[in-house]
């Protein structure tokens, strides 16, 4: 066990820091997930050198760990024509930390005892905030809400949202095993309501499609789908019964157009502890009976009657559903017609029956994008240049706010094609090890499986590639639950000569992502220095441009720390070297036009306004800079 332990050891110490990263927004910002990056590629290049990588020689697990690096290759290309070489190079890095988590996930010599400790680790470490979360609530804590909706802890609702409903399927899997303690079949139980509660309280619609999918995936390929379906239903119940309750900080707030009260915030804390205190002794009174049952005769007569109640359950709410909608055709119809709306719908007593927003605006510039350069796409960071010139919102947004189409839009068929080959790959390789297992190591299997397509599904629908530690446990899942335990065949590459060669291409991602890092080490020194000392500021912000070259926030910083020194005639040289890095860039060409209205060039500052609102016609601030009025 102690051997075990320390060959799960690296995979162990991933999981937790990306437990712990879940703290700060999820690691969104580069300073945060870029350490993670050089953690992992680091340990995959000891592991290499040390001859105890144990990669797949073949079969699906080995195209899928192919596929994710060739990814990450094929965006790291895509900068040589993307319209912010800068933003594709940052892309790239975040596809690396994802396929380096993956990797580590199939190939550390964990054995399948590690894997499962350290699935089990990534699952109760979810919980654990959870139960973080609820004494938030209960202390009403107003900063963990946003406009009446759970925000904490990936500060961004849907991100939120997803996390806890990634844990909620595990849970569910582990408290239908029979034959495992009533107490921790009740405890998993009620756990998964406290998860799925406070993934409620964000009011995501994301998560609806994410749990969903996760079903799918758990009763696919899982054991014990008669419990599980039952525990499903019975914990979608008890949310139901509780939701006036936990909706009180979302109908306090009008309806998300205000903040939430402290009180508010407590009464959804102490609804949902009891809706989850309820639940442990409604469960462990049904799992007392359940592990008690002796006599095969009984079984089989509640297996049966099971069964029967669930068929009478699912077309009781089938029936419901077609009463509720009226005519299909019409419902359809009019949700469409909701969905393809500029504005936001209006507020109601709950987003979840609601499909309005600026979504189809922000889809369909990613679709039309796509289908000016299908194969190679527009390269990796262009969305958001393209978004700016055809929205039709005032949406200040940067990610197509779907993963699919983001890829499509940026990375084109080849991109999409490589990530979508990953989940195929992934999904036969946890499809055959569901196969084979035994029923222990099937229902892990399965819960890992479930965990990782929450938040891939949910993907789809929001920018959660973009929250790295979120997505990274999504990924390590599906590396976890990937790996059957008749994998481990020996360490790979078998020669010096090849663990040299991949070492040195790890080493070349190692330099990569760390140059990035240590160039955002310096951007944020720069912007630090530079009111109390220009100087130091364009000195750091140099060092930032020599490490990122083709980045423009140096280029920026160095700018306005040369106009402070008095030197307007360098800013300008240094907006214009930006301007040709990124010729559509609005930003930049709204800065030039700033500098030469403190030059006092206003004929000339309209230029590059004029030239600005091209690029961003819906800006209000640049219709007035255009015209020479005051923004």
């Amino acid at each position: 066990m102690a051997a075990e332990a320390i060959r799960a050891a690296p995979l162990l110490l991933v999981g937790l820091i990306a437990v712990v990263a879940l703290w700060w927004d999820g690691a969104f910002d580069l300073r945060y997930w870029a350490p993670l990056t050089l953690l992992c590629l680091t340990l995959l290049l000891v592991l290499a050198l040390a001859g105890t990588l144990s990669l797949p020689r073949h079969g699906a697990l080995a195209v899928a760990v192919a596929a994710i690096w060739v990814f990450a290759a094929y965006t790291m290309l895509s900068a040589a024509w993307s319209e912010s070489a800068g933003a594709a190079w940052e892309g790239a890095a975040r596809a690396i930390l994802y396929a380096s988590l993956f990797t580590l996930a199939v190939a550390t010599p964990a054995g399948p005892r590690g894997r499962l400790w350290v699935g089990a680790g990534l699952v109760l470490g979810v919980v654990a905030t959870g139960l973080i979360g609820e004494v938030r609530l209960l202390a009403g804590d107003t900063g963990a809400f946003l406009a009446g909706r759970l925000n904490d802890p990936i500060g961004y609702r849907n991100g939120t949202a997803a996390l806890f409903s990634f844990a909620a399927w595990p849970l569910v899997g582990f408290a239908a095993r029979r034959g495992c303690a009533s107490g921790l079949r009740a405890a998993a139980f009620a756990a998964a309501v406290l998860l799925v509660g406070l993934a409620f309280l964000t009011q995501s619609r994301g998560m609806l499609l994410g749990l969903a999918c996760g079903g799918i995936v758990s009763l696919a390929i899982g054991p014990d789908r008669l419990r599980r379906s039952w525990l499903a239903a019975a914990l979608a119940a008890a949310i139901a019964l509780g939701s006036s309750a936990l909706l009180a900080p979302y109908h306090g707030s009008g309806s998300g157009a205000g903040a939430a009260s402290a009180g508010d915030i407590r009464h959804a804390g102490v609804a949902l502890a009891l809706l989850c205190a309820g639940s442990f002794l409604a469960a462990l009174f049904a799992f007392v009976f359940d592990n008690g049952l002796r006599s095969p005769e009984l079984a089989r007569g509640v297996r049966k009657a099971a069964a029967g109640g669930l068929i009478v359950l699912v077309s009781a709410l089938a029936v419901g559903a077609l009463v509720k909608a009226g005519n299909p055709v019409g419902y359809a119809e009019g949700k469409w017609d909701e969905f393809t709306q500029v504005e936001s719908s209006a507020a109601g007593s709950t987003r979840y029956g609601t499909v309005g927003g600026p979504r189809y605006d922000i889809w369909r510039v990613a679709l039309d994008q796509f289908e000016e350069a299908p194969l190679a796409g527009a390269g990796e960071g262009s969305f958001r240049f393209a978004y700016y010139r055809e929205r039709r919102t005032d949406r200040n947004l940067a990610d197509a706010h779907s993963l699919p189409l983001r890829l499509l839009a940026e990375t084109g068929l080849i991109g999409a094609g490589l990530f979508g080959l990953w989940l195929l790959a992934v999904a036969i390789a946890i499809a055959g090890r569901a196969r084979l297992a035994a029923p222990g190591g099937r229902a892990a299997t399965a819960g890992l499986a479930a965990a990782g397509t929450v938040v891939i599904a949910q993907s789809g629908v929001d920018w959660l590639w973009l929250i790295p530690a979120l997505f990274g446990l999504a990924v390590l899942a599906l590396g976890l639950a990937a790996r059957g335990e008749d994998d481990d065949e020996g360490p790979l590459p078998e020669s010096l000569p090849s663990r040299l060669l991949l070492g040195l291409a790890l080493a070349a991602a190692i330099l990569s992502v760390g140059t990035l890092f240590l160039s955002g080490v310096y951007v944020r020194r720069a912007r630090q220095q530079a009111p109390s000392s220009p100087q130091a500021s364009l000195a750091s912000a140099r060092t930032a441009a020599s490490l990122d070259p083709v980045s423009v926030t140096p280029l920026y910083l160095q700018a306005a720390a040369l106009e402070s020194e008095g030197n307007r005639d360098a800013a300008r040289g240094k907006l214009l070297d930006a301007l040709d890095l990124e010729q559509d860039n609005f930003v930049t060409l709204g800065l030039l036009g700033d500098l030469e209205v403190r030059a006092g060039n206003a004929v000339v500052a309209r230029r590059y306004y004029r030239r600005a609102l091209a690029l961003n016609p819906l800006d209000t601030g640049l219709q007035k800079l255009s015209r020479g009025e005051d923004s």
